[in-house]
């Protein structure tokens, strides 16, 4: 069943669809339809309005619903225009969607490790040099931020882009960027306490050894290098 006629059936059942969310569904039915790609401009208000028969007050209202949600983009004095891609906005609403237990960190570093784990057979089989030269440097940038005791969140998630980035996938990137922003912005929002120089060293190590299995082809010890290093976020993160 399509929105259209999921809206429609709703309409005729008696339940009042407001005028906004009406025009949200048109909106979207609009940009299908037209075949309209990222940095494509929609029509003016008033021409926009009339075409898909919607009052102006309803249109705006949910046209600013849906740059809130990274559909479309607003820019002021040029018009509207269709928005690419991003899960920026799942990730600005992440407090509001998820309690922040540590079950919930755990259940989004589940997700985060089966997608990672599924790509890597792969990733063995597409590396290329110049992608293990800088997950090298990467990995050792994180050891000496380590015993200096300091944080490395960027380079963390430098390298997880860069391992899957030679698949070529862009949705897949995005995905996995989506999970590891996810994750550390619920873990770094929670009360734990600061992170020891020792659990510092021992995940920086675990970048090491994922590096040294990908220069070695190593589909097996990659898997077993990558899981040892998801045991050790679990670790923080027990079962009630």
């Amino acid at each position: 069943m399509t929105v259209s006629s999921i809206m429609k059936a709703a309409n005729m059942s008696g339940t009042r669809i407001p005028g906004y969310r009406q025009a949200q569904f048109d909106i979207k039915a609009y940009i299908e339809k037209n075949g309209l790609k990222p940095g494509d401009a929609l029509p003016t208000e008033e021409r926009f309005a009339e075409e898909i028969g919607v009052g102006r007050l309803s249109l705006r209202e949910a046209l600013k619903a849906l740059d809130s949600l990274g559909i479309v983009e607003t820019r002021h004095g040029e018009g509207v225009f269709v928005k690419a891609f991003s899960f920026d906005a799942i990730l600005d609403n992440l407090p509001y969607a998820m309690a922040m237990t540590d079950a919930q960190v755990r259940n989004l570093l589940y997700a985060r490790s089966y997608l990672e784990l599924g790509a890597v057979p792969d990733v063995v089989k597409y590396i290329k040099p110049e992608n293990l030269a800088k997950l090298r440097g990467l990995a050792e940038e994180m050891m000496r931020k380590a015993k200096a005791n300091q944080a490395f969140a960027g380079e963390d998630r430098e390298f997880h882009v860069e391992m899957f980035s030679c698949l070529n996938n862009e949705f897949l990137n995005s995905l996995i960027d989506m999970f590891w922003r996810a994750f550390n912005k619920m873990n770094n929002t929670g009360s734990k306490e600061a992170i020891e120089r020792w659990i510092l060293e021992a995940r920086a190590a675990d970048h090491i050894y994922i590096v040294e299995m990908l220069e070695q082809r190593d589909t097996f010890g990659l898997l077993s290098a990558h899981r040892k290093h998801f045991q050790h976020l679990f670790s923080r993160y027990p079962h009630e």
